[in-house]
């Protein structure tokens, strides 16, 4: 025990620095080592949660202690340097005014957790922290969207929360440059920005789509031509049923029916238009094969 205590000693004294009564932590924060998306926008960047920098801090920091993280950009570094030992650290550079100016010290702090939620123990699950998720945020310490297109340097802090002191922190990480925001207005978007792959794609669905419409067209065209074909032209009736007028059988109220579609051929096959059931012919007064037929279809 020790042995291992002495150890810890060894070691605490080797990666830290004590400054004006602040021990310095040689392990900066760094960007993440995961394979995430967007891990650097115009407005935020991805580093790694500080499992296991604060390790050496002091027993009673597992429960009065929190970890903060410093963005700075420009002389924000050298401004937080001279402001650390400040009583007043948490509210000397507020958010929304952090670099609204050329006089605001380019610099603020947001609080990340609590010590004892970051153990010196290897962690399974992906694990980071996303500087300038609060987009626009408008108190204090909150974690505000980063200047775009600016480069910003981190460092984590420990902070006593019974007195608001720092009591350790860590270097500064390298600069992280944040994309640059394109103006709308200054992108080109003429044919020479185009790729010839993409010009012949397009080529070729306009071409199929032309194809497609006049498709449609002529089948409109010629459906609508064999429909007035079918209306106005029905197919030949053979046979029996080619009957221009005749009595249907009801046996209370007989009535004529008089089928249109042959009205202009009745002459062809007799004198007489309709055979009614007043008119009862004899066998003798038919002279002719089709009144003949009436003759025998009026009996039958």
């Amino acid at each position: 025990m020790a042995l291992l205590t002495e150890g810890c000693v060894i070691l605490f004294l080797f990666f830290s620095v004590v400054e004006g009564g602040i021990t310095q932590m040689n392990t900066p924060p760094q960007v993440s080592s995961y394979n995430l998306a967007a891990k650097i926008t115009s407005t935020t960047v991805v580093l790694n949660q500080p499992y296991c920098y604060f390790n050496a801090a002091p027993s009673l920091c597992q429960v009065q202690c929190d970890i903060y993280i410093v963005p700075a950009v420009g002389p924000g570094m050298a401004n937080f340097n001279s402001d650390e030992t400040n009583a007043n650290i948490l509210q000397l550079s507020p958010y929304p005014t952090a670099f609204a100016t050329n006089s605001s010290k380019n610099y603020f702090l947001t609080r990340v957790g609590m010590l004892s939620s970051f153990p010196c123990v290897a962690s399974n699950t992906i694990t980071y922290v996303r500087v300038g998720s609060d987009g626009n945020c408008s108190s204090t310490n909150c974690n505000g969207a980063l200047p775009a297109g600016s480069t910003v340097s981190f460092k984590y802090v420990l902070i006593n929360t019974t007195n608001n002191q720092i009591i350790m922190d860590t270097s500064w990480s390298s600069a992280v440059t944040l994309n640059s925001v394109t103006n709308p207005a200054t992108i080109d978007n003429g044919l020479r920005r185009r790729s010839a792959g993409m010009i012949i794609i397009t080529a070729i669905l306009c071409v199929l789509f032309f194809l497609l419409l006049l498709l449609l067209i002529f089948a409109l065209i010629f459906g609508r031509r064999f429909t007035t074909f079918t209306e106005r032209e029905p197919l030949p009736v053979l046979g029996s049923l080619r009957v221009k007028k005749y009595e249907t059988h009801n046996v209370h109220e007989p009535q004529s029916y008089t089928n249109t579609t042959y009205a202009d051929d009745v002459k062809k096959f007799s004198t007489d238009d309709v055979l009614t059931s007043n008119q009862k012919p004899t066998a003798p007064d038919l002279q002719d094969s089709v009144k003949l037929q009436r003759y025998q279809k009026f009996v039958n």
